[in-house]
């Protein structure tokens, strides 16, 4: 049986809800640069609208030159790229790398910000270059300060390296680099999923669901580009087992596709944190084919 708004609703907020004046669940979105970061916060808080989940937004990346979506706090009324490039005489990435170590020292005035704010969920859009994030020591600050024990993360795959399988393999092992650095759960997207033809979706899907798929499209790539046998067997071989690692580590947790276009794949970002804050075990259980249902 279908649920009703009220009933979806009030799942929703019984498993991720804090109207209590102490701080919601956080999810962090993080990518490579042009991934959609910015493009699915803006689509997430207008899809959650429709529902009346209260979903707030922070902009952390002093680099934006606009955004769509209504942010509780911009990271830019701190500091800007451009004002860090004329103050320090640096270039774009000089100014990029000391602007993101700006931020960090200023974590606990950021949270003081947002401090006691009231919602279900608080999505946050991090800067275009994942390693100025995830990478450096001072971003892993501004995590724990920021999460205060309640945050996850969404990676974002890239529609376009994802095409080929060393493309796909490479974003997996930073996915769960990423993960690795930060400490949270972490749930893989591929964004812009829309924009890829359907035999070619379908085919990125299945390396994601199928490890001997993939081997084999790896040894295909890799003997197409006339490699010598001893490197496609010892390239292969360093993929495959990576991705098994993983697997068995329960790091990668799948692969869902994502449009912020056509809004597919939000409510599983949805169902990810409720599961994360819910307790529940499985990210693909919870309430989000209802809700696909719903408004379908």
């Amino acid at each position: 049986m279908i649920p009703s708004d009220v009933e979806v609703l009030d799942c929703c907020r019984r498993h991720v809800s804090t109207q209590d004046g102490t701080m919601p669940p956080v999810v962090f979105v993080v990518g490579t640069a042009g991934a959609g970061k910015s493009s699915l916060v803006t689509a997430f808080q207008r899809w959650a609208r429709f529902l009346e989940v209260d979903v707030l937004a922070i902009n952390l990346d002093p680099g934006a030159e606009s955004m769509k979506y209504d942010p509780e706090f911009d990271v830019r009324d701190l500091v800007t790229i451009s004002d860090v490039m004329h103050e320090y005489d640096l270039g774009p990435n000089g100014a990029q790398i000391l602007a993101a170590d700006l931020v960090a020292a200023q974590a606990e005035d950021v949270f003081e910000e947002i401090d006691g704010i009231s919602g279900d969920i608080l999505i946050i859009d991090t800067p275009g270059q994942v390693e100025l994030f995830a990478f450096r020591e001072a971003s892993s600050h501004l995590v724990q300060v920021l999460g205060q024990g309640m945050a996850c993360l969404v990676f974002l795959f890239d529609p376009m390296l994802s095409q080929t399988p060393s493309g796909f393999v490479s974003q997996m092992l930073l996915s769960s680099i990423v993960h690795f650095r930060l400490g949270l759960p972490t749930a893989n997207f591929l964004s812009k999923s829309d924009l890829l033809e359907p035999e070619v979706l379908d085919q990125i899907m299945e390396w994601g669901r199928n490890l001997d798929v993939l081997e084999a499209a790896l040894y295909e790539e890799s003997t197409s580009q006339r490699m010598d046998a001893a490197t496609t067997g010892q390239r292969s071989e360093f993929a495959i087992g990576q991705l098994r690692m993983m697997q068995h580590a329960s790091i990668v947790p799948g692969l869902v596709p994502l449009s912020s276009e056509s809004e597919e794949g939000l409510a599983d970002v949805l169902s990810f944190a409720q599961n994360v804050f819910g307790g529940m075990s499985d990210a693909r259980d919870g309430f989000a084919g209802d809700i696909e249902h719903e408004i379908g």
